[in-house]
């Protein structure tokens, strides 16, 4: 595994980026195919908190899909940040792992349909439309997690409603429920 990290703006310690590398070998522990590891660090302002230092990762494992794995974290320190991002990155890992042993393909919540975008006077540059397929709040989660996206647009199983999860500031999920009444 190819390991690279890089500090945003300001230079990272040596010693952050050696706690980071060796942090970053641990991922190997529970899935060896894994190609390479990109560590962005870098601090980010907040208006209502000081500025949280913030950890990226990025991962690339072998097979069919040359699937990519991202999460990003922020703490007060970068050593927390760096040890939250790896967790979930585990996290992740672990999950693609258990897929993998499933042998079955993952269920897509949404199918692209219709022509190329389309530009329009507005400001649009780029129209997604999608199929939804009804799908629990959970599998939804995990597919925003998969996707490493901030925001899943899904037909929400139990409600029969379109519902948007996304992720907070703060890293928690909100969820906001669609009316159509």
């Amino acid at each position: 595994m190819q390991i690279f990290i890089q500090a945003k703006k300001p230079v990272a310690d040596p010693r952050i980026k050696a706690y980071a590398q060796a942090k970053l070998e641990k991922l190997t522990r529970h899935f060896d195919h894994i190609l390479d590891a990109r560590m962005e660090l870098g601090t980010e302002k907040n208006k209502s908190l000081e500025n949280m230092k913030v950890a990226e990762l990025t991962v690339h494992v072998t097979g069919r899909s040359g699937t990519i794995l991202k999460a990003v974290q922020s703490a007060q320190h970068m050593n927390e940040a760096v040890d939250l991002v790896i967790d979930k990155m585990d996290r992740q890992i672990r999950q693609h792992k258990e897929k993998l042993k499933e042998h079955r393909p993952a269920k897509q919540a949404a199918v692209p349909i219709g022509p190329a975008p389309v530009s329009r006077a507005n400001g649009v540059v780029k129209i997604k439309r999608f199929k939804l397929k009804p799908i629990a709040e959970d599998q939804a989660r995990e597919q925003m997690e998969e996707l490493g996206h901030s925001f899943f647009l899904f037909l929400n199983d139990d409600s029969q409603e379109i519902n948007l999860l996304y992720r907070r500031s703060d890293g928690s999920l909100g969820l906001v429920e669609a009316d159509l009444s």
